[in-house]
């Protein structure tokens, strides 16, 4: 898993938890269309950052690093593209893809799962990157007119201001401090929470918490069966509304 943060034209970067892959050896992430107006946005960045941070799902030669650049967007509406380039390691690293496009029978049932946003990262600097372990470590994305990303530690979520250890130094200006809670090895459960807020010297304060923190509870069958129905009609909706599907 990754995370992905972007500058906005005003207010704290924006940040989203991926599944990075690789197309033609950039980093790349492929968003299902219910997504499309946060793929826009981020390609619409002048400056975009890849996290890997989180060593869950891992093999045994990764290493967390940070990639930083600008996003190409590619709108793959008929999904060729990705069934050819990106599915497998899709099918590889995301197991949920598998319960919907892991043959070709899934793959005409879900053809709407099919058609992706795919962003291409064009890496200006890759650097290491800090190694998450628990739930006190986050990513931090400030933007002081150039965008600051690496792995920090909140010891305490309870205080306001936010203690924030090892932020950039000298970095201040409207922040965003994402983590994501998965259950391993199926990722059926994946909760990406974002907290928002303005960083300076170590703390962030205005802080606008997340919903929840907390890894999201075991689903029922009713609602699987929801979240699939909801993702599929947005995918549709977003399909048609471009003009495809």
């Amino acid at each position: 898993m990754a995370e992905l943060l972007w500058r906005t034209p005003d207010g704290p970067p924006g940040a989203i938890g991926v599944v990075p892959l690789l197309l033609g050896g950039k980093p790349t992430v492929a968003l299902p269309w219910a997504h499309v107006g946060t793929a826009r946005a981020a390609a619409a960045s002048d400056t975009a950052a890849l996290v890997l941070s989180d060593p869950r799902l891992t093999g045994s030669r990764w290493t967390p690093l940070v990639a930083t650049g600008r996003l190409t967007l590619v709108e793959d509406g008929d999904g060729d593209l990705f069934t050819e380039e990106l599915l497998t390691q899709e099918l590889r690293k995301h197991p949920p893809a598998r319960a919907l496009a892991d043959s070709p029978m899934l793959r005409r049932e879900h053809w709407w799962y099919l058609p992706r946003l795919v962003l291409v990262l064009e890496p200006a600097d890759v650097v290491p990157g800090g190694r998450r372990d628990d739930p006190a470590d986050v990513v931090l994305g400030v933007d002081d007119g150039g965008l600051h990303v690496g792995t920090v530690r909140v010891p305490d979520w309870a205080a306001d201001p936010l203690p924030v250890a090892d932020g950039p130094a000298g970095a201040s200006g409207p922040a965003v401090l994402i983590g994501q809670e998965l259950s391993v090895p199926d990722v059926e459960r994946w909760t990406v929470h974002t907290t928002t807020g303005r960083y300076a010297d170590g703390r962030l304060s205005g802080v606008r918490p997340a919903a929840t923190r907390e890894l999201e509870p075991v689903p029922g069958l009713f609602a699987r069966m929801r979240r699939q129905r909801g993702l599929e009609r947005a995918c549709i909706q977003a399909l048609r509304a471009a003009g495809h599907g």
